[in-house]
């Protein structure tokens, strides 16, 4: 969260993922921060400890909120990439 905001508040694009567990923490860090809209992409828990394809997995399924969150693109607007 803190490198994410501070990116973005100096002009580069970021976007944080975490897991599901921490929905509230991030809030708060984004509030404290100065940044309560800060978009955070969300994933399930866990991620460490997963195989490489399970990681690949869940990397693809978070691409279109990724690249809208990077663009400023709603993702329902977002073309699904083959």
């Amino acid at each position: 969260m803190h490198d994410g905001i501070h990116l973005e508040k100096v002009g580069i694009p970021s976007a944080t993922i975490c897991t599901d567990p921490f929905k509230v923490t991030a809030r708060a860090m984004a509030s404290m921060w100065g940044a309560p809209e800060y978009p955070t992409i969300f994933t399930s828990h866990p991620v460490g400890g997963l195989p490489r394809e399970a990681i690949r997995s869940r990397a693809e399924e978070l691409l279109d909120e990724v690249v809208a969150v990077l663009t400023g693109v709603e993702a329902s607007h977002l073309t699904p990439t083959p």
